[in-house]
């Protein structure tokens, strides 16, 4: 009778074992530079809000836990990164321009609560967003190109003149 749970046991541990010799598609960075992150190419408090909770499937920033690296766990981790990269890169925003369904995307996803996805959240309490954080987001993608424009302006001359 204890021999089924041992066998069980050892074939379960062969098969887990075995599991971390296939390879997974490379983890790269889609074979680009990793851009800016997000606080440095937009508004700096809805940035570093999309930073925190998002670059790290959206972005050629991405931080590989150690756990990323274990089977069967690393396949779904891949996975994941990849279809969020696919979906939208914020390593792309500052090279081209973004346009306002694309921010509204955004804040159609946080305001459902699609995203973050709730996996990620649970081992990543500081990426969860805030009623004001969802706020935030939503309030900036409601803004025209126009707005974004001037308001980017604004800034740079705000500095600017600040230096002086």
């Amino acid at each position: 009778m204890r021999r089924i749970p041992k066998q069980t046991a050892l074939i379960l541990g062969c098969l887990i074992l075995g599991m971390q010799f296939i390879p997974i598609a490379k983890r790269s960075e889609n074979g680009k530079a990793p851009g800016r992150h997000m606080q440095e190419t937009i508004d700096p408090q809805v940035g570093a809000i999309l930073d925190r909770s998002c670059e790290d499937c959206h972005s050629n920033h991405t931080r590989w836990p150690w756990y990323s690296h274990v089977a069967p766990i690393s396949w779904l981790l891949n996975r994941d990164v990849t279809k969020g990269r696919n979906k939208l890169d914020f390593s792309e925003w500052s090279r081209e321009p973004v346009s306002a369904n694309a921010r509204m995307e955004i804040c159609d996803a946080v305001s459902g609560g699609s995203m973050p996805l709730r996996g990620y959240t649970l081992l990543h309490g500081d990426a969860k967003l805030s009623e004001q954080d969802v706020n935030l987001i939503c309030d900036w993608a409601s803004v025209t190109e126009a707005q974004a424009s001037a308001a980017s302006s604004n800034a740079i001359l705000t500095k600017t003149t600040g230096d002086r």
